[in-house]
């Protein structure tokens, strides 16, 4: 049987490779390891937490020697990953380090903090996540090392259950002094007073509460704001004639959708094959007239989800061009999001060029709304115009395991700013990424740019341990192939153990059978604790607990035959 810890975080105090494992679901490999508790901080909100809500500036001062003014932009999933990191290092190595965290929302937890009344275009959401919505996959791999889910949740989470945990998260970082954590505060430019020997990170901070405007000082950035903020909303032939014949007709992003009451007696096209779009089309087919889901195959082969009962497959083509699908009156576009950060574009160290240029320069920062380059592994930044070290991305990717990939990223952060010596030169990692892109021009005949920020593009395989292993195994072991002495450190394994654990991978592979499988039953026999879903929930408190309600549903998924393509 595979087994994970079983202590109230799912993790205990001493390496352990003692666990048996599946061979028929894990080849012959390194073992994880447990994360100590006694490594990462989780006992609970420190006496120097400082929250703010203030106008009052950060001073500067002229000489810092020795100090590391870090500012954290975002305090969702990334953010907090990101914060959790930092403040987790021992204290010889974040000595001098001066945190300040920023996000405009009232409440960390980023886009999971709830807005159940969107706003009316053009105004854009906070969020675009609806009552009613579901995590993505078991909810095992959202997680970051050492906190659980509340006891009794449902494999695939609700909204607020998601919430509530990073809440808890974020809850359990023990803030040193010289930590700062400022809610319902905007950085709306940052710009860069130097050169690419040295100088400094200007943040122009918008005080949402008072409405005051500050320039705050910091050497290093780490931008985590999430990259669902901004809409893409495609345009197509005709688009405006195909409106203006009834006035009835909608086309609508799922960003702004909040209540399947919208699709009454409507007949809805879906647009988009994503988690969004097989969402949307569950919800809507409960009250529209009539759905359409209309998707295509992506790069690099990912799995086409089944339609759902009385929604109707149709090509990608047609869409609304006036001639096809005459009937239809509401579009809703899931469509995905620009991968963008408007505080960089505004301080004019972010070039936006065509969505299909191809390759981006090396020499400067730019997006074309899917891919931000050059980036060193989608975490560093290899713009010459600012020191190697001195901006980093985290949460940028698509298709990881949240917690666990953030917590990675904010990891590499966090060592590379203490120590800056694990750092290659800016040419070898830029020599990386090519080398990187290169494999997936020649493996998948497209550039990055095509495909964006993706662990399962140009990665070993995301959902199993091909190559070397998934996306943040590779970071993580990274520092520990450069710095011997750091195995063993918070969030780093010993030698011969892997970042993540086996139990955890053994749940991410086989995360779309049960989301897909767990959806077919939602539909069939309804939700609830007090159902089905309860069977795969009570009395569940550990990742030991959840382990095993994912074998059994994929248990039962095997014996019902439910979506044969997928692999059990």
């Amino acid at each position: 049987m595979l087994r994970a810890p079983t202590s109230k975080h799912a993790y205990t105090n001493e390496w352990r490779a003692t666990c048996t494992f599946l061979p028929s679901h894990h080849p012959d490999e390194s073992p994880a390891y447990n994360h100590s508790a006694s490594h990462d901080r989780s006992c609970g909100r420190g006496s120097n937490a400082t929250v703010a809500a203030t106008s009052e500036p950060l001073q500067s001062s002229a000489v810092h020697s020795g100090e590391k003014r870090i500012a954290i932009i975002g305090l969702g999933a990334a953010g907090i990953s990101a914060l959790r990191a930092l403040v987790g290092l021992p204290k010889d190595l974040r000595e001098g380090f001066i945190i300040t965290a920023f996000d405009d929302r009232e409440s960390v937890g980023g886009l999971w903090v709830p807005q159940d009344t969107a706003p009316v275009p053009p105004l854009v959401p906070k969020t675009a996540l609806y009552p009613g919505l579901r995590t993505n996959g078991p909810h095992p791999t959202v997680t970051v090392p050492n906190t659980t889910f509340e006891p009794e949740t449902p494999l695939l989470a609700p909204r607020d259950a998601v919430w509530r945990y990073w809440q808890t998260v974020y809850n359990d970082i023990e803030l040193p002094a010289g930590t700062t954590v400022k809610l319902q505060h905007a950085v709306t430019r940052a710009t860069w007073v130097g050169s690419g020997l040295g100088g400094e990170w200007h943040l122009n901070v918008l005080n949402l509460s008072s409405g005051d405007v500050a320039t705050k000082v910091f050497d290093h950035l780490i931008a985590a704001p999430g990259p669902n903020h901004v809409p893409h909303i495609p345009t197509f032939v005709a688009q405006d004639q195909w409106l203006e014949r009834d006035s009835r007709r909608v086309i609508m992003h799922a960003m702004w959708y909040r209540d399947q009451k919208v699709f009454q007696n409507r007949i809805v096209l879906i647009l988009g094959g994503g988690p969004s779009g097989l969402d949307l089309a569950r919800h809507s087919s409960w009250s529209a007239q009539k759905v359409f889901w209309s998707r295509q195959e992506s790069v690099g082969g990912s799995h086409l989800y089944d339609s759902p009962k009385g929604v109707e497959s149709v090509p990608t083509l047609h869409l609304i061009n006036g001639t096809a699908l005459p009937e239809v009156d509401f579009v809703i576009l899931a469509t995905g999001y620009e991968v963008t950060f408007p505080f960089l574009q505004e301080g004019g160290l972010l070039d936006e060029v065509e969505r299909d240029i191809g390759l981006q320069p090396d020499d400067h920062l730019t997006t074309n709304s899917r891919y931000v380059r050059p980036l060193y592994e989608s975490t560093l930044s290899l713009d010459p115009r600012y020191p190697l070290g001195s901006l980093f991305f985290v949460g940028i990717l698509r298709y990881y395991p949240t917690g666990l990939g953030c917590y990675a990223q904010g990891l590499f952060a966090a060592y590379t700013i203490a120590r800056p010596s694990l750092l290659g030169p800016r040419s070898e990692l830029l020599a990386s990424l090519r080398a990187r892109e290169a494999r997936v021009r020649a493996e998948f005949g497209v550039e990055m740019g095509k495909v964006g920020h993706r662990v399962d593009i140009g990665y070993g395989a995301s959902h199993g341990f091909e190559d070397k292993g998934p996306f943040q195994d590779l970071l993580v072991h990274s520092l520990r192939e450069h710095d011997p002495s750091l195995a063993g450190m918070p969030g780093i394994p010993p030698r011969g153990f892997n970042y993540t654990e086996r139990w955890r991978a053994y749940i991410i592979k086989h995360a779309l059978n049960v989301t897909y499988g767990w959806h077919a039953r939602l539909d069939s026999e309804g939700e609830g604790l007090d159902g089905w879903e309860g069977d795969y929930a009570r009395g569940l408190r550990t990742e030991a607990d959840y382990l095993d309600a994912v074998s059994r549903f994929l248990g039962w998924l095997k014996s019902k035959k439910v979506n044969s393509s997928l692999s059990t």
